[in-house]
């Protein structure tokens, strides 16, 4: 349900940022993310292709119905959009395998190709697993996606192994990086003021690793769908689409337990330098998608929850209350984000930033980038247009 489809919202006085855009209440880009404090000084663009493929044959896939559609003329090899999928997958196996295991992936899940490209690094929010105790539903949930993030890992590396192209897994900071997403979301959303800070420890809680699972499986979701229309081979569109169809469904799956939580009056608390700051989880959410909704350009994409039964939908001229669970246009159809797009949320910022020029924000989930050794330029973001605002 989108904000073409006849969605109203009432406000209430827990809102802080709209259910259905995503955006602050102000409806000013430029003020929640000079709010937020996230511009800074960026240099390298990027390419708009983002997607995966399948097991086999990458490296002849070019040439597969290549130079009969002008949509290929200046595209990457699948190799280089495998391994843009490969970095995604990476990131999200670690979340969700330290949430339950205590630990992420072992060595022969991270190498690079015979051993010539070293793993980076993971910094995990604490040491030891998610306690899930008195929450085994939630507990069963993050097994069941981490052996799915897993299993993609797996997957990915088997085909860019055999097409001579498989990458390590690149450095991933889950510590620094949520404090950092969580002060640029309250500062956004008003809650603390532009020079303050916060902390967030997605693994604190069974209701925080949801909530950091929120961050990260919208933009998987739209990172696969942004691809398909570039993929060359049809197996590898069949096996994009698994795997995007995968993402979806653990997508729905937090966003409905998050909406449910909401509506039973849940509150988050976030230790910030004002001060402690309880919030409805809503709220939260909302302030989270719209944090990330600033960072990927000017056009309006991300939802975030209501959580209180405020969302309603038209269904032949009559209104009828409704959730928000599926983030869709007016089409009923999910959006799509470019690979500049989905860097600039895993590097946190809305600026151009990249590996090759070294300016990756350390606060990132990537502080060293994205490894991404067929096509350099897909590890860049796109940067933001509002140049005139930028603060340092």
């Amino acid at each position: 349900m989108a904000d073409q489809n006849a969605k109203t919202e009432q406000q209430s006085p827990v809102e802080i940022i709209s259910g259905t855009t995503g955006k602050p209440i102000s409806n000013s880009r430029r003020r929640f993310l000079s709010n937020a404090g996230m511009f800074s000084a960026g240099l390298v663009g990027s390419s708009l292709l983002a997607a995966c493929s399948d097991n086999d044959g990458f490296a002849n896939a070019q040439s597969n119905n290549a130079g009969n559609n002008d949509l290929f003329a200046n595209a990457p090899s699948d190799a280089a959009v495998l391994q843009f999928a490969l970095n995604l997958e990476y990131l999200e196996a670690e979340y969700y395998l330290g949430a339950v295991t205590g630990s992420g992936l072992q060595a022969s899940d991270t190498s690079g190709s015979d051993g010539g490209m070293p793993a980076g690094t993971v910094t995990f929010p604490q040491q030891g697993a998610v306690n899930f105790t008195g929450e085994g539903l939630i507990g069963r949930y993050a097994a069941e996606i981490a052996s799915d993030e897993l299993d993609h890992v797996q997957f990915l590396r088997s085909g860019l192994s055999q097409a001579g192209g498989l990458i390590a897994r690149p450095t991933i900071n889950l510590s620094s990086s949520f404090d950092f997403a969580a002060t640029a979301a309250l500062r956004g959303a008003g809650v603390i003021g532009s020079g303050a800070t916060a902390t967030f420890n997605p693994y604190a809680s069974p209701l925080g690793f949801l909530i950091g699972a929120f961050i990260f499986e919208d933009v998987g979701v739209t990172a696969y769908k942004g691809g398909a229309q570039f993929l060359r081979n049809r197996d590898f569109l069949t096996a994009a689409a698994g795997i995007l169809s995968v993402e979806g469904y653990h997508a729905g799956l937090v966003r409905t337990i998050l909406t449910a939580r909401a509506e039973d009056g849940e509150t988050v608390t976030f230790n910030t330098s004002e001060g402690d700051q309880t919030l409805p989880l809503g709220a939260v959410i909302n302030a989270i998608s719209g944090a990330r909704d600033s960072l990927d350009g000017e056009d309006d994409l991300d939802q975030g929850i209501t959580g209180d039964g405020v969302n309603s939908v038209s269904i032949y001229g009559m209104n009828y209350d409704a959730t928000n669970i599926v983030p869709t246009d007016g089409s009923g159809i999910t959006f799509s984000r470019t690979p500049a797009q989905i860097h600039n949320i895993a590097y946190l910022t809305p600026n151009s930033v990249s590996p090759m020029a070294n300016n990756v924000p350390s606060t990132s989930f990537f502080p060293e980038g994205t490894n991404i050794a067929a096509a350099e330029a897909l590890e860049a973001s796109g940067g933001a247009t509002q140049s005139s605002n930028t603060t340092t």
